[in-house]
Formats: structure tokens, C-alpha cells, sequence
């Protein structure tokens, strides 16, 4: 069964792709099949129209639906604006979880088309870009450090609420660094806990 959206913490989740052209070594991919109990690979990826009817079946408690699945949302992009802008309209806040390589997905600057949320959180997972690369392990290589950092910026001047985005595993010292880093682009740090039991669904 393929599952396009979720529930999490009371909030609908939408999960568009398996794609991601980074490796992370902390995903969660890597410890299970899914979140809270739910399955999110696919052997399909959903129409517009498909990721609303699975939406219409949950009962959210909260009134924020999050484009986050098991892959990256920007790899789906005209699926995820043709979602974001019904969700909206239809009165949710959206929020887009990111590694922020979307601009470089698309070949284009795509922070434009991104609107419609009303927050964009994007990973930024290391201080700079030897530590990302080796962390993230991005396809793009080396450059992919600089290309996220752009789409954040990015998205903050055209007045995206835009937030970075590390775990906490990283230490305090490299916690620190990283909020330097979010600081010189004018975009605030949260830092998440990690959470290594996809949590809690047993897989």
C-alpha cells in the first residue's frame, strides 16, 4: 500500500517521492520502513489528485500539513506546488521540510514557485562543506553546500518564513558553527532532536 499522506504529532504529513539526491548517514530510511508505524516507500509516485483523496481521509488535529516523506518534496515539484497551493487555499498552513537542493534539482531557481508555504525548513547538517559532503553525501558533490545555503537565502528574501535545520547528535561546538552559518545568511537555526526509532513504530 502506497501512503501519500500521514499523521505525525497531530499534523497531516505529505509523502511524494523515494528520491533525495542526498545519502544522509543519519535518515531515517536507514533504521526502518516508515514513521510511527506507517510505511512510506512507494512503488508509486502520486498525482495531485491522489495526495488530496489520501489527505481527505485524515483528521488532523492540527491545522499544518508538512511536505516530508522518505524522500526529497523538490524532486516532485509540480505535484508538491499543485498540493500546497489546494492545501492553502482550502485554509492549512504548509510547511516544506527540504535538503534545500531543489533550485539545483530543477536546473532553475525555484524559490519563486515556493510561495505558497508559508515556512520552508531546510537542512543545513554541517558547518561547511567538507563536513556536509561527508555527512549528506550529496550527488552534486562539494557544490552542494553552497547551492542549499543560496536556496535558504533565497527563500528568505522573497519572504519565505525560512528556517535551517540541524540534529543534535552533531555536538555543541559543531551545533555552534552551524548557527554562525545560518546567522551570515540572516536565517535562524532550530536544532532537532534525533530520532533513531523512526518514532517509536517498531520497525
Amino acid at each position: 500500500m502506497n501512503n501519500y499522506a500521514y499523521i505525525l504529532d497531530g499534523k497531516a504529513y505529505i509523502n511524494l517521492t523515494n528520491r533525495c539526491h542526498n545519502d544522509c548517514t543519519f535518515c531515517i530510511r536507514r533504521s526502518g520502513d516508515g514513521v510511527a508505524g506507517t510505511p512510506l516507500w512507494l512503488d508509486k509516485e502520486p498525482t495531485a489528485d491522489e495526495v488530496m483523496a489520501a489527505f481527505s481521509a485524515l483528521r488532523p488535529e492540527k491545522n499544518e500539513v508538512v511536505f516530508c516523506g522518505y524522500g526529497e518534496p523538490t524532486e516532485r515539484l509540480d505535484v508538491l506546488i499543485e498540493c500546497a497551493k489546494r492545501l492553502r487555499a482550502a485554509g492549512y498552513k504548509t510547511r516544506l521540510n527540504t535538503n534545500g537542493l531543489g533550485s539545483a534539482v530543477n536546473g532553475r531557481d525555484i524559490t519563486a514557485e515556493l510561495l505558497c508555504f508559508d515556512t520552508v525548513s531546510v537542512s543545513l547538517n554541517a558547518s561547511d562543506a567538507d563536513k556536509y559532503f561527508e555527512v549528506s553525501r550529496p550527488s552534486f558533490g562539494k557544490t552542494a553546500f553552497r547551492d542549499m545555503l543560496g536556496f535558504a537565502a533565497a527563500c528568505a528574501a522573497r519572504g519565505i518564513n525560512t528556517v535551517l535545520t540541524v540534529v543534535d547528535v552533531i555536538g555543541e561546538a559543531e551545533i555552534e558553527k552551524c548557527r554562525a552559518v545560518a546567522e551570515s545568511i540572516g536565517v535562524p537555526l532550530r536544532v532537532r532532536e534525533y530520532i533513531a526509532d523512526n518514532y517509536g513504530d517498531g520497525q
